[in-house]
């Protein structure tokens, strides 16, 4: 009896520590609820992003700007409209943006489009260079580790199928390179108090830069679209990974979370795209698994409606006249999560060597109204 109450107090600690664990592991896992994903396709001007490096200059090297070391994302395009338009091929260039997320390790954007019309023709993932380190930069390795007084290394990962008529689809994403703490995983707005103090980002950050292409013929097409989708038709789907105090856990996230970019080509504004019929491609191959399925594509009915509009004048992405019209999203993300703490590589060299090796080069999928 003398032992048991002696063990009593020993019991009782352990249960308060373990609920206070469970407790910090819980809020952990839910500060990234809100977390947003999209593309700003009038990523520049007057109310855009921008990075003052660590040296306080803007990234034309000569103009002053402060703090040094941050990132500022204005309003969110949904929608670049080229009143003038230009029916011959030509780019654009539009940025992939994550707001509201804490300790950021990685992310992984997919895409649905139509190739024949428009599609992404190259990602740049560390779109910025910090003149104070000599180092490319993005939201990812912002932070200044301080071991070595410099930025963390990227690891980046695509796949982007060569152009096609009819439904494609991409993926690509990046995560930072070196052990994983709070201090060096990126907050967005920042914490209070913060973990680190070397860098700044309230806004949001800029993950990478995309050129897109726009196809011949497209004078007056007012609903082009790049799908920014969740894992449903196509696997892995869109998401981060994030630092929970002992490790990465990946977060898949909802179309609700994540904000679709669409061009208007001789046009004033941005209309929502009418939704695609369902399109079977090229048998599969499963090679791991030895099996050959051939998935059919079914219409997709639900998700959010996105009110695409707002115009810039004709020149590109860097004009002026931004509109703000996505709203953030409320809901939380779905799907699972793991603690592997290198999931979002692993997933992203699948994908860069299976897809590939299926002959097929992409699944199936299909555009959906938002």
């Amino acid at each position: 009896m003398r032992r048991v109450l002696l063990l009593l107090p020993v019991l009782l600690a352990a249960t308060i520590t373990s609920g206070v664990l469970l407790s910090l592991h819980l809020t952990s896992a839910q500060v990234n609820t809100n977390t947003t994903l999209a593309l700003d396709m009038v990523p520049a001007g007057p109310a855009g992003n921008t990075y003052c490096d660590g040296a306080g200059l803007l990234p034309d090297g000569v103009t002053p700007c402060s703090p040094a070391n941050s990132m500022t994302v204005g309003a969110v395009d949904s929608c670049f409209a080229d009143a003038a338009g230009d029916n011959n091929p030509h780019t654009h260039i539009a940025q992939v943006i994550v707001q509201n997320v804490q300790d950021m390790i990685g992310w992984q954007v997919r895409l649905n489009y139509d190739g024949g019309k428009m599609r992404p023709n190259s990602v740049q993932f560390m779109p910025f260079t910090d003149s104070n380190t000599l180092q490319g930069i993005s939201f990812v390795n912002l932070p200044i580790d301080s071991g070595t007084s410099t930025h963390l290394g990227l690891n980046p990962a695509s796949f982007i199928p060569p152009a096609s008529p009819g439904p494609q689809t991409a993926a690509f994403g990046s995560s930072y390179l070196g052990t994983q703490t709070a201090p060096v995983s990126p907050d967005t707005p920042p914490k209070s108090p913060a973990d680190d103090t070397s860098y700044s980002a309230p806004t949001g950050g800029i993950l990478a830069a995309i050129q897109y292409q726009v196809l011949a013929g497209q004078q007056g097409q007012n609903n082009l679209i790049l799908d920014v989708d969740d894992a449903d038709p196509n696997s892995p789907g869109s998401g981060i990974s994030y630092f929970n105090g002992t490790g990465s856990v990946l977060m898949d996230l909802s179309q609700f979370s994540l904000g679709d970019g669409y061009h208007a080509e001789g046009a004033a504004a941005c209309a929502p795209p009418t939704p695609m019929p369902a399109t079977a491609t090229p048998t599969a191959t499963a090679t791991a698994a030895g099996a050959t399925p051939t998935p059919t594509a079914t219409p997709k009915t639900s998700g959010a409606t996105s009110g695409a509009s707002g115009s810039a004048g004709a020149g590109g992405a860097g004009a002026a006249g931004r509109t703000a019209t996505q709203a953030a999203s409320q809901l939380p993300g779905t799907g699972g999560e793991q603690g592997d703490s290198s999931a979002w590589p692993y997933a992203l060299l699948v994908l860069v060597i299976a897809v590939p090796a299926s002959g097929a080069g992409y699944a199936v999928w299909r555009l959906r109204r938002r």
